[in-house]
């Protein structure tokens, strides 16, 4: 061989090399999955849009997805029929759901305590739960969403001993329309978005907490399947993983949290989303534990509740209710 040979030769496995090099650095394509929200998009899943927007989920991966929720949407059916990986929906799902059946499982609470209150008009006398008796009550949910308010005020009638009967009780306005006019005495809401709409509106509600009547619930919960659990759960702590990096970016930037929520929300206004922010923060980061952490005795507290009050068709195994295993797996190493 040639000395000119032998330089094309040696060239030759250069390129060779370097092209098998490239293929073997060719990026995985990323796994594609999809989130169920509890309602429209705004500032209550801040943090799952700076986990998208910063990139959290594509380092783990992920191509995420996410529909809406909101009236006439079922949150928990998009879940179990499989257009939904993931959702946001409420322990009170979870639970009954899982009396008729339903294989989810929360792995991540987000609100760990509950943003349900309930309203009522100054000066109309109705200032805590015993005050309900004979009046009209905006709390029923419909087609599936919003049920933990519904829930909810079962249970405190039950807790206060206020016969469920004993209250009018009719569908929930997000609107509020029927409540302001006077029309209805009391109305659920949430702390971080309808209580917020109403004060920018002038009106300044008394608020009755069921936390306050022994009603300790957590909220916003992400939950996936069972199913998802046993074929793919390196996809479950990876999702989480970036879930939650997102989470802790947003309650320690709110501020640009809200920014990167404008570019979702369905009210792209950036007062109102910051009061929505402002309000969540501190059911989010409640200084005890890390975001997203659950307790065994909050589970167990829920599952009784909801058992003594009859929300709950069957005995429940609560421990198959929420998984800690991701969330350990995720905080034992760091949180990263």
């Amino acid at each position: 061989m040639t000395m000119k040979h032998f330089i094309w030769f040696g060239m030759l496995v250069m390129l060779a090399g370097l092209w098998a090099c490239s293929r073997q650095e060719a990026p995985k394509p990323l796994d594609a999955v999809t989130v169920q929200l509890k309602w429209v998009h705004q500032a209550q899943f801040a943090g799952l849009y700076v986990a998208q927007e910063k990139g959290y989920f594509a380092e783990e991966g992920l191509k995420v997805g996410f529909l809406e929720g909101g009236q006439g949407i079922d949150s928990v059916q998009a879940l179990t029929s499989g257009q939904a990986d993931f959702a946001v929906i409420t322990p009170e799902d979870i639970l009954v759901l899982r009396s008729q059946g339903a294989a989810i499982v929360a792995i991540a609470a987000i609100y760990r305590r509950s943003a349900v209150v309930y309203l009522s008009i100054p000066g109309t006398g109705i200032v805590q739960p015993t005050d309900f008796s004979g009046k009209t009550a905006a709390v029923t949910g419909r087609d599936g969403a919003v049920r933990d308010l519904e829930f909810q005020f079962h249970a405190l009638m039950k807790k206060i001993g206020v016969p469920l009967d004993a209250v009018r009780c009719l569908p929930y306005d997000p609107g509020y329309t029927a409540f302001i006019q006077g029309d209805v005495d009391i109305t659920a809401a949430y702390l971080t978005a309808g209580v917020v709409k109403l004060r920018q509106k002038g009106y300044l509600p008394n608020i009755i907490w069921p936390g306050d009547y022994g009603i300790h619930f957590y909220s916003d919960t992400l939950a996936t399947t069972e199913t998802m659990i046993a074929r793919h759960p390196d996809r479950v702590v990876r999702f989480l993983r970036a879930g939650l990096k997102g989470w802790r970016e947003a309650v320690g930037d709110p501020e640009s949290a809200v920014s990167v929520t404008l570019k979702y929300a369905r009210l792209p206004d950036s007062r109102l989303q910051t009061a929505m922010m402002d309000a969540q923060l501190p059911l989010i980061h409640t200084g005890s534990g890390p975001i997203g952490w659950m307790e065994p005795e909050i589970w167990q507290g829920m599952y009784q509740v909801m058992m003594e009050q009859g929300l709950i068709a069957a005995p429940v195994d609560v421990q198959g209710a929420y998984s800690m295993a991701f969330l350990k797996s995720i905080y034992e190493g760091g949180g990263k």
